[in-house]
């Protein structure tokens, strides 16, 4: 019974992050958002206290609850999308910049690229 709890679990969070990853990647970046420094995404989904304070710089999507942010979509769980890489447990990364990403195969783990 606990295997198919963890195995319904499992395919739950991987059917809702697919869903996250087509709504977050069918966002169009707006330029006035853009040339701010910020990201146009979900504006519920902006780590707190990163929106931008003047709204409207996503108009284009504003109706769809789409705002400015300066940072990365909390919903984001991609490594590449978090500016790292998939590389093999075995090789060095600074415990610091690992990332659990979702994406990355169980063999291998994210680090962030500085």
């Amino acid at each position: 019974m606990k295997t198919v709890f963890i195995i319904c679990l499992f395919v739950y969070i991987v059917c809702g992050n697919e869903e996250d990853f087509r709504i977050i990647d069918s966002i169009i970046q707006e330029k006035p958002c853009a040339s701010l420094g910020g990201i146009c995404t979900v504006a519920a989904d902006c780590p707190k206290g990163h929106l931008a304070e003047k709204p409207d710089l996503c108009p284009a999507q504003r109706k769809q609850g789409v705002e400015c942010c300066h940072g990365l979509s909390l919903k984001e769980l991609r490594c590449e999308k978090h500016g790292g890489i998939c590389m093999k447990q075995s090789d060095y990364c600074n415990p610091q910049l690992v990332f659990e990403a979702v994406d990355c195969p169980s063999d291998r783990k994210c680090c962030i690229l500085v």
